[in-house]
């Protein structure tokens, strides 16, 4: 066998044995992860801090209410809710006051306008929270769902831990066949950005992050990291409120709580390729390097598989006959199945339908796309987000979402 060859085979069997090893790593990430359960005990009759939640809306109609109706469904006894409506074109404004006549814990703001230098969400978070009377502020998405539990668990864990900030990462409504082919794999991949363990690091300074999605964060300290204003020209803000509460020495606490929280991002394949670019742009902070990094991992112990596979195979069915052939079909093979056996693992975290498992090559196309389309806007520095594009300066000029 040619020095090439015993070359390849050694290079390409390092990387199906790092594969079949990456189940011990992710049995010890695990091990070490933050887990948030739905607490069954009663509540306790005792007083608990007043908590503000915040939820952001712009054309929400189709969401809006089911997010309402799990907040009004919360044990926890001492709450008020804000709906800020941002500019909607919908009925979110009309639904959301229908609630307001229904329970009088829950208040309608209205954004009308944009001023420069703001995102429409970091915008429409701080005009709310300036009524907000809470001790804690909890700022939920509006197409999340929780668990009657939820906000008890979590602000008893702000208290037991002292932590500032506690977020959460919820489990994935998937209803259509791209939502559950893509949507576990792009989690995935920026979980690999940020490992929970690191996250929960005191000592882990650059890994400071939170999930816009469910942020309960503490009054004083929210005030003490500037609030959404220090954040104002962030398009996922999210990650930066938690990178500010990590550098200014607060306690930060980020779990797993699919049994929590449920959310259902993006609807059709053209909003996951666009938001998930979105993500990944503010999560690698606007540097192309990142990015090509991320990729590089997904090519090697996920794209290659496919190649080998795909390549080999057709070959051995076109008459092609070697032992370096059968060999490197051999090692495809192995690695394909290895890291399909940890897909499942890590689809079972966020109970994705692991039957979508067969459709990972279009995931792994798709992430190619988002990583390109994040690329771009690492070079361009334009994004454009429900209805607005932001330039450099963050210049908004009206556009289709």
């Amino acid at each position: 066998m040619p020095i090439w060859e015993i070359v390849v085979l050694s290079l390409y069997g390092l990387v199906v044995l790092a594969t079949f090893l990456n189940h011990f790593a992710l049995t010890a990430v695990l091990k070490r992860t933050l887990f948030f359960k739905p607490a069954a005990e009663p509540v306790e009759d005792r007083e608990v801090p007043l908590v503000s939640i915040i939820v952001p809306a712009k054309d929400e109609e189709a969401t809006i209410a089911q997010c309402l109706e799990s907040l009004l469904g919360q044990d926890y006894p001492n709450l008020e809710i804000f709906v800020v409506d941002d500019r909607s074109d919908d009925r979110t404004a009309e639904i959301v006051r229908s609630f307001v006549e229904r329970d009088e814990r829950i208040h309608l703001e209205q954004v009308t306008e944009l001023p420069p230098g703001w995102t429409g969400k970091t915008h429409a978070l701080d005009q709310c929270q300036r009524r907000a009377t809470g001790e804690y502020l909890l700022f939920v998405d509006a197409d999340t769902r929780l668990q009657s539990s939820c906000v008890r668990v979590t602000v008893n864990e702000a208290i037991a831990s002292d932590a500032a900030m506690v977020s959460m990462m919820p489990s994935m409504d998937s209803r259509t066949f791209w939502e559950r082919v893509i949507q576990p794999v792009a989690g995935w991949c920026l979980m690999l950005l940020f490992p929970l363990p690191k996250i929960n690091d005191p000592e882990q300074l650059d890994y400071g992050f939170a999930n816009g999605q469910y942020i309960l964060v503490r009054r004083d300290a929210y005030d003490q990291i500037g609030g959404h204003e220090a954040v104002k020209d962030k398009f996922v803000e999210d990650i930066h409120l938690g990178r500010r509460i990590r550098r200014a020495g607060l306690g930060l606490r980020v779990a797993l709580g699919p049994e929590l929280l449920t959310v259902r991002m993006y609807p059709s394949l053209s909003a996951i390729l666009r938001g998930w670019s979105r993500i990944f742009y503010s999560a690698v902070d606007g540097r192309p390097g990142k990015m090509y990094g991320l990729l590089s991992l997904l090519s090697i112990f996920s794209g290659l598989s496919y190649v080998m596979l795909i390549g080999c195979g057709t070959l051995a069915l076109l008459g092609y006959s070697c032992p370096f052939l059968w060999t490197m079909l051999g090692l495809g093979a192995a690695h394909q199945l290895f890291q399909s056996a940890l897909a499942a693992r890590v689809y079972g975290l966020s109970h994705s339908d692991r039957r979508y498992l067969v459709f990972r090559i279009l995931a792994v196309g798709a992430m190619y796309v988002i990583g390109y389309r994040t690329i771009k806007m690492c070079k361009t520095g334009e994004v454009t987000w429900r209805g607005t594009t932001y330039g450099k300066e963050l210049d908004q000029t009206s556009a289709t979402a």
